[in-house]
């Protein structure tokens, strides 16, 4: 079943993608494609499709967290790359909150 949900996000995010590129607002469209990207491979990585045998819970828990950081940067760095571009200044006021979220995960993986 999980298998079903993941090949219709693969279809909605290239849907996503096409159609913001096709609209003008590529920026747009990728970043919201990272950011929920990102969430949909935590969900795999805290439920994995198919479970290891050996499965290390502080490994799972650093990867879930690199996860998170790489989200929030790469769809930080698209949004910014958005306002820059004019796809909507909105983007000025998310940016910089997905790069400090991002930047946060980072520094708890460091001290890990």
């Amino acid at each position: 079943m999980r298998s079903f949900w993941l090949t219709l996000f693969a279809i909605g995010a290239a849907a996503v993608l096409a159609f913001g590129w096709q609209d003008g607002e590529p920026w747009t469209a990728s970043a919201f494609v990272v950011f929920f990207a990102s969430r949909v491979w935590r969900s795999v990585i805290k439920r994995p499709l198919f479970p290891a045998p050996a499965d290390d819970p502080q490994r799972r828990a650093n990867r879930f967290i690199a996860v998170t950081a790489a989200g929030y940067l790469g769809a930080g760095a698209l949004a910014a790359i958005a306002a820059v571009a004019g796809e909507g200044q909105e983007w000025l006021y998310v940016a910089p909150f997905f790069l400090i979220m991002g930047a946060l995960q980072l520094a708890l993986l460091a001290a890990r």
